[in-house]
């Protein structure tokens, strides 16, 4: 028997349905007796099909599923004697099925998306190509490069040329943060270099008050860093890039605050109680002490960053349930959506709540690090992208699977298997609405990745600027720059060094990108050799094929 998950001819539709769309599966072979085992993810349940022989050695039967969620499936085949399941390859990877005796341990199961409903991404996201600011670390826009309101306990480099680096105490916790001094100013300086190399939107990382120089460890969700600017700087950035039709995300960091945050306020710097001064606090029931004050639930660990109780109402409320909460106070700036730091580990419900808040020209975007059709977090099932919830995610998995692919750890036919199981997981337009970055504040440098191979890193590039998503350049990643992981990845951008060749080979796979590419109706991919890929995306009458070589680069095969 055969079956491909990846064929319109063996499952119809390809990729993720709607609830109650009817689902077509046909199988080819010889057999007495083909069954299709379903098995319901929400509900725990299995329900079994026989197929019927439309004609000869040609099975087929149709499904649907009355609510949202995932279904795994798999073909039980008898043919006299012989008896076996026809499933998924390992680790559940659609494409051609494997034969697997009755007994075998683990059978991998085939994937079926089910959504609640089809997302809608704004237009002007589906044209998108973003550029990601480590706001200390892009610009000083003032002219004498001072830093403003620098905070205590800090220092500040001399030469913007040095490498970031961390003072840590005797317990290995930073002591010392250090700041480039990046400002909204700075930014608003850059608006027309960030079109200029071909991207038209922009994603900051956090921006508001908090001690440290990447401010996840927010101290004040409502007050902006004073380091960064004021209202005022920070309006006259959104108008900026609004003049220009440029967009502009924020960085939504709702899981954990800072230690010293008015809202844990551990070391008393803030005259309201925080939850560390003990129950009186309106904000003591957001925390989870094991052993108060001392011992409390923080992000893996890290003492500095207390993680909220995101079930608790008062803290719902103030974040997206109040008219004034923290993301219609924003909002009402006139930003243009949100990225959610691990998004994972916000409930699918306040994930909800704050889409709710968000109109139709406002995007959200989810931090995931895996393929977000199917993570569990926490015990959970996520279901953050089958409607209501996010749009997109940012698209890890791809990076991934490039990197592997260029450094030679996987071949051809893996990155094909992997990358059309993805188009088959996720919703059309979570899908071709991804956030592809090569590099974040998270990551080594795509340079140093490359092993500073500058024709290397021109291949990469050509691959990933040719793949489905919407790209996102991390800054400086177009100028060649280097480093390893944090704190090296986060170095000041050179705007004393000429543009090279890195840079132009940026600009023009960015400037030539056909925005169409990100709302296409599908695309295939497929393996040549083990080092050659060739795919197409196609639209509408639109059709555009390419073939990539790791080891010679890009060509355009067919445009239609």
């Amino acid at each position: 028997m055969e079956f491909d998950s990846f064929l319109v001819a063996n499952r119809d539709p390809f990729g993720a349905v709607i609830v109650g769309e009817t689902i077509t599966l046909h199988a080819q072979g010889h057999a007495e007796e083909v069954r299709l085992r379903v098995y319901d993810d929400e509900t725990g349940k299995v329900t079994w099909y026989d197929l019927h022989e439309e004609d000869e050695d040609n099975w087929v039967v149709e499904i649907s599923a009355a609510h949202a969620g995932l279904l795994y499936y798999r073909f039980e085949v008898i043919d006299g004697y012989n008896q076996y399941w026809l499933a998924a390859q390992g680790n559940n990877l659609g494409g051609a099925a494997e034969v697997y005796g009755m007994h075998h341990a683990s059978i991998p199961d085939f994937q079926i998306t089910v959504m609640a409903e089809l997302e809608e991404l704004p237009e002007w996201y589906q044209e998108a190509r973003f550029y990601h600011i480590f706001v200390d670390r892009f610009n000083n826009g003032n002219k004498d490069m001072h830093v403003n309101n620098p905070k205590p306990n800090s220092f500040i480099y001399a030469n913007k040329r040095d490498t970031p680096f961390y003072v840590r105490d005797k317990q290995g916790e930073i002591a010392r943060w250090e700041f480039f001094g990046g400002n909204f100013q700075g930014i608003a300086e850059k608006l027309d270099y960030i079109l200029e190399l071909g991207c038209n939107a922009i994603y900051l990382s956090p921006i508001f008050e908090a001690n440290s120089n990447h401010r996840y460890d927010t101290s004040d969700y409502l007050a902006l860093d004073p380091i960064l600017g004021d209202e005022d700087d920070f309006k006259f950035l959104l108008d900026e890039a609004h003049k220009r039709g440029m967009h502009i995300i924020l960085d939504g960091v709702f899981n954990h605050v800072g230690q010293y945050s008015r809202y844990f306020n551990k070391d008393g710097h803030f005259k309201e109680p925080g939850a560390y001064q003990g129950p009186s606090s309106k904000y003591y029931h957001w925390f989870d002490f094991t052993d108060f004050p001392d011992e409390y639930n923080s992000w893996w660990g890290v003492k500095d960053l207390p993680v909220i109780n995101k079930s608790e109402a008062s803290y719902r409320k103030f974040i997206y349930g109040d008219e004034d909460s923290v993301i219609n106070h924003w909002n009402k700036f006139g930003v243009d959506g949100w990225r959610l730091d691990v998004a994972d580990e916000l409930p699918d419900d306040f994930i909800a709540g704050i889409r709710d808040q968000m109109n139709k020209e406002q995007v959200l975007i989810g931090e995931v690090w895996e393929d977000a059709s199917n993570k569990v977090a926490y015990d959970q099932r996520r279901q953050y992208l089958l409607g209501g919830g996010l749009q997109a995610t940012m698209h890890y998995p791809l990076r991934n699977l490039i990197l592997d692919f260029m450094l030679e750890e996987i071949d051809a036919r893996v990155f094909t298997t992997v990358l059309m199981t993805l188009e088959s997981n996720y919703p059309k337009n979570a899908f071709f609405g991804a956030f592809t970055n090569m590099g974040t504040h998270d990551t080594k440098r795509l340079f140093t990745e490359m092993g500073e191979d500058e024709e290397k890193l021109k291949r990469a590039l050509e691959l990933w600027l040719t793949m489905p998503g919407v790209p996102c350049v991390y800054y400086g990643d177009e100028m060649g720059m280097t480093g390893g992981k944090d704190p090296e990845n986060r170095g000041y951008f050179p705007w004393d060094e000429p543009r090279g060749e890195i840079f132009n080979k940026f600009q023009r796979l960015l400037q030539s990108r056909p925005t169409w590419w990100q709302s296409a109706d599908w695309f295939e991919c497929h393996a040549i050799d083990s080092d050659t890929l060739i795919y197409a995306f196609h639209k509408d009458g639109q059709h555009e094929m390419m073939q990539f070589s790791r080891k010679t680069g890009l060509a355009i095969i067919k445009q239609q």
